[in-house]
Parts: C-alpha cells; sequence; structure tokens
C-alpha cells in the first residue's frame, strides 16, 4: 500500500482502497479514470497529495455553522449569489485570541446603533475559551453566527467560510485585536454608497512600484489594510475570494485589494473612524522562523500575480502638475 494518511484521525479501509485503486490507475497511466476517483476521495473530506510513490491523503477539517456540522468546507453551501438580508456581515476571525475577540465582538454589537448587521465569528480551532463564551451569547444573540473548524485553517482558507457565509449588502473584515469605540458603519456604507468605490477601510496603503507599501490617509489608495477592511459583497461573485496560498495574512489584503480594483473599482479611505487598535497576540503555533518563511514566500506570490501591473498604479500625472503650477 503506497497511500499514506496526514493529519489526525483514522482513515476508513474503503478509503484507503479507492486511494489504491487510483494509484494503480496512475501507474497504467489511466488518468481520466484516476481523476474520478481523486474526485470521489474529495468529495468524501480528503486531500490527494501526489508523489512518485503514492498519494498522501490528508483529512479536511470539519466546520460547523451554528452548531450544524459539515463534512468539510466543500460541503458548505455559499450563499454569496443569495439576496442581501442585512447592511453589514462584519466577519472576525479567533484563532486563540479568546480575550480579543470577545472584546471584539461585544465592542461591534454595543455600537451597531441602528445598522442591521450580522456578526461571523470565525473559531479557527481555537483551544482556548472562544467555544464556551461564543455559543453561550449566541443563544441569546441573534446577530452572532459562530463558524468552527475541527483543525486550524490558513487565514485566507478560514476567512473565504466567512465571505460564503455572509448576507450583508457588504462585508466587513475587522480584526479581533480591534476594539470599536462608536459607530464606524455609517461612514463605511456612505463611502461605499459611491458606484466608483469598491472597497474602503481607515488605513489605506500606497506603492510606487507595487513592490514597497506605505501607510497612507490619502482619498485614493492602491489598496486598503485588513485589519479594518469593507467591500461591497456583490463584488466577490466577480474577484474572487481570498487566494487561499496566503496562510499567513501577509500580503492577503493588498492581493484581493487588486484583484477588487482590477474590477474596475476604487479604494477608498473613510478616515477618523472611532476604534482601538490593541497589538496583536502573538501566535505561538507558528515559529519566528516560520513566519519569516511563509511572510516570504506570501510576498512573492504577491509578486508573481501583481508585480508587473503598473496599470494599477495611481496616476500621479495631476499632482505632479499642480506642483508645477
Amino acid at each position: 500500500m503506497t497511500t499514506r494518511s496526514y493529519g489526525s484521525g483514522v482513515i476508513p479501509e474503503e478509503i484507503l482502497a479507492l486511494s489504491h485503486e487510483r494509484d494503480l490507475l496512475r501507474r497504467r497511466g489511466q488518468y481520466t479514470r484516476a481523476d474520478v476517483l481523486k474526485r470521489q476521495l474529495e468529495d468524501a473530506g480528503y486531500r490527494v497529495k501526489d508523489n512518485p510513490r503514492g498519494a498522501h491523503l490528508v483529512i479536511l477539517p470539519s466546520i460547523q455553522v451554528d452548531g450544524k456540522e459539515y463534512r468539510t468546507a466543500h460541503h458548505l453551501p455559499s450563499l454569496l449569489t443569495e439576496t442581501d438580508l442585512c447592511d453589514f456581515s462584519v466577519l472576525i476571525l479567533a484563532h486563540n485570541t479568546s480575550a480579543q475577540a470577545r472584546r471584539c465582538v461585544e465592542s461591534v454589537l454595543r455600537f451597531a446603533g441602528s445598522t442591521n448587521l450580522e456578526i461571523i465569528l470565525l473559531d479557527n480551532a481555537s483551544h482556548d475559551d472562544t467555544e464556551v463564551w461564543s455559543e453561550t451569547l449566541r443563544l441569546h444573540e441573534t446577530r452572532l453566527h459562530v463558524v468552527r473548524t475541527s483543525r486550524t485553517m490558513g487565514v485566507a482558507e478560514a476567512y473565504n467560510i466567512g465571505f460564503k457565509q455572509s448576507r450583508g449588502r457588504y462585508i466587513l473584515l475587522l480584526n479581533a485585536s480591534v476594539e470599536l469605540t462608536g459607530d464606524i458603519f455609517t461612514a463605511l456604507a456612505h463611502t461605499l454608497s459611491s458606484d466608483d468605490i469598491g472597497l474602503t477601510g481607515p488605513h489605506g496603503l500606497r506603492t510606487e512600484d507595487l513592490r514597497h507599501f506605505e501607510d497612507s490617509q490619502e482619498q485614493e489608495v492602491e489598496a486598503i489594510d485588513g485589519q479594518c477592511m469593507a467591500m461591497k459583497r456583490t463584488l466577490l461573485q466577480q474577484a474572487g475570494l481570498f487566494d487561499e496560498r496566503f496562510r499567513l495574512p501577509s500580503y492577503m489584503d493588498v492581493d484581493l485589494s487588486f484583484a477588487l480594483r482590477d474590477l474596475g473599482v476604487n479604494a477608498a479611505v473613510t478616515a477618523q473612524l472611532p476604534f482601538i487598535n490593541h497589538a496583536d497576540a502573538h501566535d505561538t503555533e507558528v515559529p519566528d522562523a516560520e513566519s519569516s518563511r511563509l511572510t516570504k514566500r506570501n510576498f512573492y506570490h504577491y509578486l508573481e500575480k501583481w508585480g508587473q501591473r503598473d496599470d494599477l498604479l495611481l496616476d500621479e500625472e495631476e499632482e505632479d502638475d499642480d506642483e508645477d503650477e
């Protein structure tokens, strides 16, 4: 048997037999039939990684949405094409950051005011007390939905589950470190009400060479910082979701910003929003060396996609003309 499994859990004998049959078909050059078996394995909840010695099966994490379990993210229905049910879907990702996530969720509820919104808390397989307080709060707070994964996913993959469950006209990504101190929704909605603006947030990013980015409070920017990033939900159907090759957030927000702007919409800063951004908790599950490696890999992946897209740089001619005068 050439098939080996990675990850926790026991793979059923029938799945191992199916993978072994697929290995034999591939050795015989019967790739069409082998691809059919690969899709069956993926539908059953396994990622297939091939190498010369045979397939590696990775058990995919299951997903719970408000207590309802789905075998994998593949089995979770996407609601992106459904009609809007509220103004904002607020996505908050938690991974062993219980105190921060709770503070963020409670601040959104406190300052929602008359804004019709839903909160989607993405519990990325936390092993602290996130499950306890979030389930308790969900029982009496209809605006809160809890999505929980059985094993840790990459940041982009986890956020994409939240995207697919969103029913708001606008989607707002809030880092768990953010605490609202007032209403941010009215100002964000006002910015996004413009037909030519597709995404906004309080912190913009500017670049002159598509490689180096600086914080900017100019009205129009090349990208929006993902710590607080709002967009029109309908645009995701055209631009796609986060690129799931980004396992850490570095350059993930820039990548999505460019994908949205590539549709012809602008990124605009909504300044002076009332919130506090507390320092991120250190993720001890990702060693510094591994974090540096993944950040560098994120940069080169971003660069491969957008590094030659000078057309996405903002036009500086008008500013230069003003200086000449």
